[in-house]
C-alpha cells in the first residue's frame, strides 16, 4: 500500500518536464569600473521591489533587483550599457543607454507604467505569462484541479484497501 501511495504521489507532485538550469546574468566583484544605482518607482510613486535591471553591454549582461525601498545598485566594469527594468504586472522600460567609465557615479531613476487590460462585456482577453530565463509558458491553473487530484487519490486508497480483504 505504501509503493501504491508512493507513485500516486509522485505522478501527482513531479512535473511532466524537468526545467534545466540556465545561466544566470553576471555580478561584477572586479576592480575598477563604475555604480549605477537609482529607484525603481510604481506610478502613484510607491517603491517597487523585486525589480529587475538589466546591464548588458553585447557581451556581458549584469543584474541586480531592487530592495523592498525600491534601491538598486550595481558596479559594472567600464563599457557602454543598454540598461533595461523589468517588474511583474508593468510596461517594460525601453532600454536606456548608460557609458560607465572608471569612477563614475551614475544615478538612474525609473518610474513604471502598469500595465492596463480592458475588457468589456461579451469580450474575452487572454494574458500569457512566461518564466523569465527559459520563456517556458506557465500553466494555466485550473480550479478543480486539486479536487479531481484529491479524489483520484482517495479512490486509489480505497481500491487497495478494498483488494487487500
Amino acid at each position: 500500500m505504501i509503493l501504491s501511495v508512493t507513485v500516486v504521489l509522485a505522478i501527482v507532485i513531479l512535473p511532466a518536464k524537468f526545467v534545466s538550469a540556465r545561466h544566470q546574468p553576471l555580478q561584477y566583484y572586479g576592480e575598477g569600473g563604475g555604480v549605477i544605482s537609482g529607484y525603481v518607482l510604481g506610478t502613484g510613486k510607491e517603491p517597487l521591489e523585486w525589480a529587475n535591471i538589466y546591464a548588458d553591454n553585447g557581451q556581458h549582461k549584469f543584474m541586480a533587483a531592487s530592495g523592498v525601498d525600491g534601491f538598486y545598485e550595481m558596479r559594472l566594469p567600464p563599457s557602454t550599457y543598454n540598461v533595461t527594468i523589468e517588474v511583474p504586472g508593468y510596461e517594460a522600460l525601453v532600454p536606456a543607454e548608460v557609458n560607465v567609465t572608471n569612477g563614475s557615479v551614475t544615478k538612474m531613476n525609473f518610474n513604471m507604467n502598469t500595465i492596463s487590460v480592458s475588457v468589456s462585456s461579451g469580450s474575452s482577453t487572454v494574458i500569457n505569462f512566461y518564466l523569465q530565463q527559459t520563456q517556458t509558458p506557465v500553466p494555466e491553473f485550473q480550479p478543480g484541479t486539486s479536487l479531481v487530484l484529491a479524489s483520484s487519490l482517495l479512490a486509489a486508497m480505497l481500491l487497495i484497501r478494498s483488494r487487500r480483504k
